[in-house]
């Protein structure tokens, strides 16, 4: 944890987006927006981190003309925010793809999986697709599952009631697949390989830009910031966040509104 008698060596600042810069309407507060501001003042680059696919991020890296970086898919996707630069991108193996569609089909879960150009489906339309486009800003393209077989996909995520999803944290079915499981929200469920982390996304710019661990800061409110929580210098955690995250991050922000915790945060940081 960074000494309280000295500002810590930031110069890179790793910002998640649902729960952490957007407050619960899906925007970013006017108090978040001058906290982004703050941090390039104090020198820090901005890279938004998220497990939205980068088309999904779109309309807040637009919004952010700071952000000149982009960490997506919980990080199988490092690339600058115009895409013109793509430093790394990782992709399920084949074999571990097919053995989750099995398994998918089995258990009977809406799926959407990710790809460079897109997020894809399997199912018709039907209330779980409906509840993913409002959340992340894009409607997935429906293919049949041999054309879904020969793409590389970044990541998949099951959409499901909330007790199947939480359900699925013990399935022994679930723990034996050759794949990183996370839930990320009480609707979602996601598979990825186990290097696909948004530190070992952030790792990957870091070298880029010469940096160390040490000079990043992580911001963040749930399980899958969790490593980059475990990487970065320094952490702060919202304090309406998960409680495993609050766990591991080495601060967490003064409590208040959900809408302006980032900013909270940021001043915590700059006041350190």
């Amino acid at each position: 944890m960074p000494s309280s008698h000295a500002r810590p060596p930031c110069r890179l600042a790793a910002i998640d987006l649902d729960g952490t810069l957007l407050g619960p309407d899906l925007t970013i507060s006017t108090e978040n927006h001058a906290a982004l501001r703050a941090l390039d003042a104090a020198g820090l680059t901005v890279v938004l981190a998220s497990g939205r696919h980068y088309d999904s991020m779109l309309p807040y890296t637009r919004q952010v003309p700071l952000a000149q970086w982009v960490v997506s898919a919980q990080g199988a996707e490092v690339a600058n925010r115009d895409r013109t630069t793509v430093l790394s991108r990782l992709f399920l193996a084949p074999a571990a793809l097919q053995t989750l569609l099995a398994l998918q089909s089995t258990l009977g879960f809406t799926a959407v999986h990710y790809t460079p150009d897109g997020v894809w489906t399997e199912s018709a339309p039907n209330p779980e697709l409906t509840f993913y486009t409002n959340l992340a800003g894009l409607h997935p393209t429906r293919v049949d599952r041999a054309a879904l077989s020969g793409r590389p996909v970044h990541k998949t995520v099951w959409i499901g009631a909330p007790a199947a999803i939480s359900a699925l944290r013990a399935d022994a079915r679930v723990a034996a697949l050759p794949l990183q499981a996370l839930q990320t929200h009480a609707e979602l469920f996601e598979f990825m390989p186990a290097e696909t982390t948004k530190a070992n996304g952030l790792q990957t710019l870091a070298a880029h830009l010469n940096l160390t661990a040490a000079h990043v800061v992580a911001f963040g409110d749930a399980e899958n910031d969790i490593s980059m929580f475990d990487w970065a210098g320094h952490s702060f955690a919202m304090p309406h966040g998960w409680p495993a995250a609050l766990a591991r991050a080495s601060h967490i922000a003064p409590a208040g509104p959900r809408a302006t915790a980032f900013a909270r945060a940021v001043s915590m940081l700059l006041s350190l």
